[in-house]
């Protein structure tokens, strides 16, 4: 088998966003890969199409390709009667994505909308006489164009990979079949996003913030929109302020909600809660149970669908539960009992109810991801074999099973690790932190990881205090505290994993991003025990983050607990840079140049701090990208990031 090599990441299919026919007969699917032109001067990128695949044809077939024209084909959604495919299409360099219909019995796809726009989120009425979607219509953008002054006078005025917010939110449109027009429903003062029909098709419900206000604050009410009334969108939740998706029960007498399970912390889980559709007070069904997976990968391209769907009975919901690193679809009665309908070390990435059936995506740390489909009796098959070539062309490790380390007065926290099939010479190490904080590594595929391993490096992996899947209070107890009990569970990561490593004194390495950056920052400033270490999309300073940053303004507040004007010795205190000069590792830092999450500021300061002291560094600046780079960044781009880390290991023996 071929060695793996940074390049071999364009080999890789993205399978995304499984959805069931309604009969449960069929699943439609989103793949992408990467395309290279002909022509040598033009970039690669990627193609998302649309492939469809029959559930009782043999395991592992290639399915039937759908749509081929276009850069990007996205969110199929099948008309109720099974007939008819909506989906959304981006056709043309310049051309924004808009909605489009294509019939299963044969023909091309056929476009609905024409807006200046385009078309974002898209929904089936029940009767399949019509299609909601969400658009900002004919508007645009021309103080962008004009390159005028822009006016700010809100706090989340810029997003990562979006760039300046528009002023304009997006509305809801319906579109009708049997007049063959569109209509545009609303006036809303923020977008609205998690779009569904009640069973009967007179409500629409979504997810939005009141104003924008409540919108900069990262409030999220649930409203009930009247579509055969014609009426105003109503907000009916008294006890949820930050809702993210809703489904109504079959009889449309109730809605599943998620929500995070305290309302006045957003790192606290996301909780499966329930409400009457008449409206009133939700009540939380999960406890402490993360009800969204939240389990990091680098393998991801396009939508994950894991909104709450009920039992055909009306008696249960199934949520995407992420426990230790692991996730699957768990049922949740309605008095609150669990059962986890799926086990095993994977992580399912997204998944869809309908017709007695499931269809998900799911991959391990030696496989990426694939499409399956689980019957009513419990027996899954593999339909896609998008990435089998993949996996019997370059030779992949395994992870070990899970490990524990301690740090003194700490709890135990979980570890894997990645041997290589031929270790280097000096059986160095490298130790990943991830991002978020509040995400977890486990049982996801990382191509980072692997590349690594192939390298010959034993890749080190674990779940500090800080990480989810773990409970609310694991997850919580570091705020407010950056760089103390998170940084000890990752240090004791490190000596367990050096303890139980062939060469107990080998080199060890150290890399992450985001959160992760931050911690690679703030360890070298604390001690020397890495050989080298590459910090990527990093945090530095908290106090410039807290104004900098899209989320900076929350975020800061909630996580290292304080603001510049009144609390600035607190975050100067959990801030890497405060302690800059006590840096000895040789860093390279690798930042994206229109990264709003973490601003590109954050490196630089780092930067010149470091050659102001005469340490050894490098920084490597990548134009047209953002925070995402790592994992939707332009191919080459990708290749570069990967090849630049990996150099600067071997760079340091």
């Amino acid at each position: 088998m071929a060695k793996l090599k940074a390049k071999h990441l364009f080999d890789l299919t993205f399978v995304s966003d499984a959805q069931l026919s309604p009969d449960g007969r069929q699943v439609a699917v989103v793949q992408t890969t990467v395309y290279e032109p002909s022509d040598k001067e033009k970039p690669p990128e990627y193609r998302s199409h649309i492939f469809l695949y029959d559930v009782q044809a043999s395991a592992g077939g290639e399915g039937v390709q759908l749509t081929h024209g276009g850069e990007s084909n996205t969110q199929p959604r099948f008309s109720p009667d099974g007939s008819r495919l909506a989906f959304v299409s981006k056709r043309g360099e310049e051309s924004l994505p808009q909605l489009y219909l294509l019939s299963l019995s044969g023909g091309e796809g056929k476009p609905l909308t024409n807006f200046k726009a385009g078309v974002g989120e898209i929904v089936w009425s029940p009767s399949g006489g019509q299609l909601a979607f969400t658009s900002r219509g004919d508007f645009e953008d021309n103080v962008g164009k004009k390159g005028e002054g822009r006016t700010i006078d809100r706090l989340f005025y810029k997003g990562d990979g979006i760039g300046f917010r528009a002023d304009e939110p997006e509305q809801v449109y319906l579109h009708d079949f049997e007049t063959s027009t569109t209509d545009k429903l609303t006036k809303l003062k923020s977008s609205p996003s998690a779009l569904t029909f009640s069973p009967d098709g007179a409500l629409l419900y979504f997810a939005g913030a009141k104003d924008n206000d409540a919108e900069d604050a990262w409030e999220s009410d649930l409203w009930a929109l009247p579509i055969t009334a014609k009426g105003k969108p109503q907000r009916f939740i008294g006890n949820l302020s930050r809702v993210f998706a809703a489904t109504p029960s079959p009889d449309g007498t109730q809605l599943a909600l998620l929500a995070p399970t305290d309302q006045n912390n957003f790192a606290s889980p996301t909780g499966l809660w329930l409400t009457p559709a008449a409206g009133g007070e939700a009540t939380l069904l999960t406890g402490d149970l993360e009800a969204v997976p939240s389990t990091g990968g680098d393998s991801h391209f396009g939508g994950y669908p894991n909104a709450p769907a009920w039992a055909d009975d009306g008696a249960s919901v199934y949520v995407n539960a992420n426990q230790e690193g692991r996730s699957g679809v768990t049922r949740v009665s309605l008095n609150g009992g669990l059962r986890a309908v799926q086990k095993g070390d994977r992580v399912v990435t997204g998944f869809h109810h309908a017709g007695g059936r499931f269809a998900f995506t799911a991959e391990t740390p030696h496989a990426p991801g694939e499409v399956f489909v689980r019957d009513a009796r419990g027996k899954e098959t593999r339909l896609s074999s998008a990435n089998v070539k993949f996996t019997e062309t370059y030779r992949l490790s395994e992870a070990s099973p899970v490990r524990r380390a301690k740090a003194r007065g700490g709890p135990k926290v979980a570890y894997w690790t990645l041997e290589p099939h031929k270790p280097r010479k000096d059986r160095a190490l490298v130790l990943q932190v991830h991002g978020g904080p509040h995400t977890n590594y486990g049982y996801g595929f990382y191509f980072e990881f692997q590349l690594l391993a192939a390298q010959g490096y034993t890749v080190v992996y674990g779940n500090p205090r800080g990480s989810s899947s773990y409970g609310a209070d694991f997850t919580t107890t570091m705020q407010g505290r950056y760089g103390t009990v998170d940084a000890d569970d990752v240090l004791a990561i490190a000596g367990a994993a050096r303890g139980a490593h062939t060469d107990p004194d080998a080199p060890m390495h150290l890399t992450g991003g985001s959160y992760g950056g931050f911690m690679t920052n703030w360890l070298i400033t604390q001690t020397d025990q890495f050989r080298s270490a590459v910090t990527q999309r990093s945090i530095c300073n908290w106090l410039s983050f807290y104004g900098t940053s899209d989320i900076g303004y929350n975020f800061a507040a909630a996580e290292v607990a304080g603001n510049p004007w009144e609390d600035l010795e607190k975050l100067w205190q959990q801030s890497p840079l405060n302690y800059v000069a006590g840096v000895s590792t040789p860093l390279l830092i690798l930042h994206a140049e229109d990264d709003h999450r973490c601003p590109i500021e954050q490196a630089e300061q780092f930067f010149v701090a470091l050659k102001r002291l005469g340490k050894e560094t490098r920084l490597v600046r990548f134009p047209d990208e953002g925070h995402e780079l790592s994992r939707s960044g332009r191919p080459d781009r990708r290749v570069q990031r990967l090849e630049a880390l990996s150099a600067w290991f071997e760079a340091h023996p």
